[in-house]
């Protein structure tokens, strides 16, 4: 694997980039008195495992609110009432707004005893959402191995129309795919989304957009935006760098050729992207997703107060995006 220094050597970032310690004394250190109301405009948050002190620094580095992973800790068949109001609680604190959840299942699993459960249990992730006030549930499309792509387009539409989406609708709730590529996420492309959407004319399924994905299949992402502008309910913030020094060498099948990285330092040309969403009207969560590695340590995510390297990365992304998104700007 190369390191970090032989990275910045060969791709050419700035030197300025290697300061980061002096770059970030001035962060901001004290939470929003209040929690930020709805707006027309995007809410720029962090995408993160809950904790109080999670939610404490989101305020701090100057974000709206928080996206929230469900995982064993914060699953709705062990929340008690009690400790949604505590959540609750946080956040008022805290100064921000939980935005939405994200539950990354696979709603085609082939066994129907996981199906069933599967998909029993998100629609109780739908119901938690619209207990914290959130208008938007991120999950992945689900994946049939060795079944086409019609037929998992199928397959999904009759689940999104038959159970999620009435839920949606009587919680006036929104859900959608991350354009992640994996096994258990079939509708990753463009191509893939036309087929789905076709079987699916309600809007309140729509897109968790996250534009580093398209850079390493060679996709525009700024011209799928504005192709799906319509259907973009959620945005992931990350983006890719292309390192050309190895790509020459090992191909496109290699690796070790792209990297995720925080907003702004790859190639994603984000004031045409937040132009696409501001045209748009698009009023959701803008959520920095941290795979940077450059701006983490080993295990920095781990526990319930983030590594400080692991914060000045975000810390980073809001400032490079608060100058194209209008709102919270103090």
């Amino acid at each position: 694997m190369i390191k970090r220094r032989e990275f910045l050597k060969a791709a050419g970032v700035s030197a300025a980039a290697m300061s980061r310690r002096t770059m970030l004394d001035a962060a901001p250190n004290s939470a929003s008195a209040s929690v930020p109301g709805d707006s027309k405009y995007p809410k720029l948050a962090i995408k993160t495992r809950y904790s109080p002190q999670r939610l404490a620094f989101a305020a701090s580095a100057g974000y709206d609110g928080v996206i929230v992973d469900v995982n064993a800790s914060f699953d709705p068949d062990k929340l008690s009432d009690r400790q949604i109001d505590e959540v609750l609680a946080s956040a008022r604190d805290a100064g921000v707004r939980i935005i939405s959840l994200e539950s990354m299942v696979n709603h085609l699993a082939l066994d129907p005893g996981e199906r069933r459960q599967t998909r029993a249990h998100f629609i109780r992730c739908l119901e938690l959402a619209h207990r914290l006030g959130c208008k938007f549930v991120g999950t992945f499309c689900g994946g049939m191995k060795g079944a086409s792509v019609d037929e998992q387009a199928k397959e999904l539409a009759e689940v999104l129309n038959e159970q999620y989406l009435p839920v949606c609708e009587k919680l006036d709730l929104g859900m959608g795919p991350e354009n992640y590529p994996c096994d258990i996420n079939f509708a990753t492309v463009p191509a893939t989304w036309e087929k789905v959407m076709a079987l699916v004319p309600s809007h309140r399924f729509g897109l968790e957009f996250d534009p580093s994905h398209f850079v390493r299949q060679y996709i525009d992402p700024i011209q799928t935006a504005w192709d799906f502008r319509d259907r973009i309910l959620a945005v992931h913030a990350k983006d890719t760098e292309i390192i050309q020094p190895v790509l020459a060498k090992v191909g496109i099948h290699g690796q070790g050729w792209w990297r995720y990285r925080i907003p702004g330092q790859g190639l994603i040309d984000w004031p045409k992207f937040i132009t696409v969403l501001l045209q748009a009207g698009f009023q959701g969560g803008v959520a920095v997703e941290h795979e940077d590695p450059f701006w983490d340590v080993p295990h920095g995510d781990d526990g319930p107060e983030m590594a400080q390297e692991r914060k000045d990365g975000f810390i980073l992304a809001a400032r490079f995006l608060r100058q194209y998104l209008p709102g919270r700007m103090g």
